[in-house]
């Protein structure tokens, strides 16, 4: 027997069961599958009526359109809320993916350049590896600026101790984005694992909690017989049948499928959709400093993981951000020569602050002869001496 399912064989298994256990998979499954309108018009015709709790049910009643449209909005709201909870960390995964990507050709050219046109050798390039996790390097770039400022290097020796503070800001980078990778990497298989609970499905098909264990345990039973049984018959006949958990491996398979991508609108992540994208900016081109680029990552990631403790848009803030950051990725050059420029411009030097000031003029002002003295006194006119008593 396969170790893995095709997604033809649950789709088959679940189109064979009967409608009240397909509906009760769709729901479970509705992260990765629609809710068809047949298992729409189902629940909204099996929900017990107000008027007859205390007695039995009314047989043929007719289904109301309000009903039907209570059910799809409360599906779809859960379908949403699900997708993008999984839609997030695979967000976050993809772009810290193409992150480390960028990090780690950078690495390679500021080891380039400090080895072939700085002349550092390979001792003193793991010195600044092993200093590399412990190193303030806020505190060591300003030491190194005021040295330049008191004139007490020169470029290149200005040039070489920078170098050696952007590589190791580049090694603990890389550790940072690493850490994040594994985490988002977890909150995906978490999500991607998290079929609806009971009382969300309850809350969507619009019947008491107490009635739906029964109904969940007959359609799992039914859905995982047929799908054993497709297994089964798909396999070859000499195929060695290996026991393996047919509803983690239906998650598992489903999970490989392509994530929908949502379309989210801008909901006030810091303040003004200008101040987020300029931060946005200055986050993957690496000019944040560490605090606050630990600090940012938190704002555009956190979320309140239930609809009981935060918002339902709670996960498409962090997609709405994750969203611009790709695009910037997309425009920015991240070329072998692209990047050597970057770091270039980094570690040149600055100009001390007396120096970029404009020199005084020495120049006299221009005093008037006598030819010009007279012009000027024709343009002004005669004084009338009568007026001065």
């Amino acid at each position: 027997m396969p170790t893995t399912i095709p997604f033809e064989l649950i789709e088959s298994a679940l189109q064979s069961i009967p409608i009240q256990s397909r509906t009760m998979l769709q729901l479970l499954l509705l992260q990765y599958m629609d809710v068809s309108q047949e298992a729409i018009d189902y629940m909204a015709s099996d929900q017990p009526d107000s008027r007859f709790l205390a007695g039995n049910q009314p047989k043929g009643k007719t289904i109301s359109l309000e009903a039907v449209r209570n059910v799809a909005s409360r599906a779809d709201q859960y379908k949403g809320y699900y997708r993008q909870k999984r839609e997030r960390p695979g967000m976050h995964i993809k772009f810290l993916t193409q992150s480390l990507t960028i990090i780690d050709k950078t690495i390679r050219i500021a080891e380039r350049l400090l080895t072939s046109d700085f002349g550092a050798d390979e001792m003193a390039l793991q010195a600044a590896k092993a200093q590399a996790p412990s190193i303030l390097l806020r505190q060591e770039q300003r030491k190194l600026q005021r040295a330049w400022d008191n004139q007490e290097l020169t470029v290149k020796d200005y040039q070489i101790q920078r170098l050696f503070l952007e590589y190791q800001g580049l090694l603990r980078r890389r550790e940072i984005l690493r850490r994040r990778l594994k985490i988002a990497k977890s909150d995906f298989v978490t999500a991607g694992n998290s079929p609806l609970k009971d009382h969300e499905i309850a809350h969507v098909w619009g019947i008491p909690l107490g009635s739906l264990v029964a109904r969940k345990v007959k359609a799992l039973q039914q859905f995982l017989t047929e799908l054993q049984k497709n297994l089964e018959e798909s396999s070859a006949p000499n195929e060695t049948s290996q026991p393996i958990d047919l509803w983690k491996e239906t998650l598992h398979n489903l999970a490989q499928r392509p994530i929908e991508r949502s379309i989210v609108e801008y909901d006030g992540l810091e303040k003004t959709e200008e101040g987020l994208l300029d931060k946005l900016r200055a986050f993957v081109s690496g000019n944040m400093p560490e605090p606050e680029e630990s600090k940012f990552w938190s704002s555009i990631t956190k979320v309140n993981d239930t609809e009981f403790s935060g918002t339902w848009k709670s996960h498409a803030r962090s997609i709405l951000a994750f969203q611009r950051l790709h695009a910037l990725l997309n425009d920015m050059d991240f070329s072998d020569e692209g990047l050597e420029e970057e770091l270039r411009v980094k570690i040149y030097p600055k100009l001390p602050d007396d120096q970029l000031a404009t020199p005084e003029s020495d120049e006299k002002p221009v005093e008037l002869g006598e030819m010009g003295l007279g012009v000027l006194n024709a343009f002004a006119g005669e004084q009338d001496d009568k007026r001065r008593g």
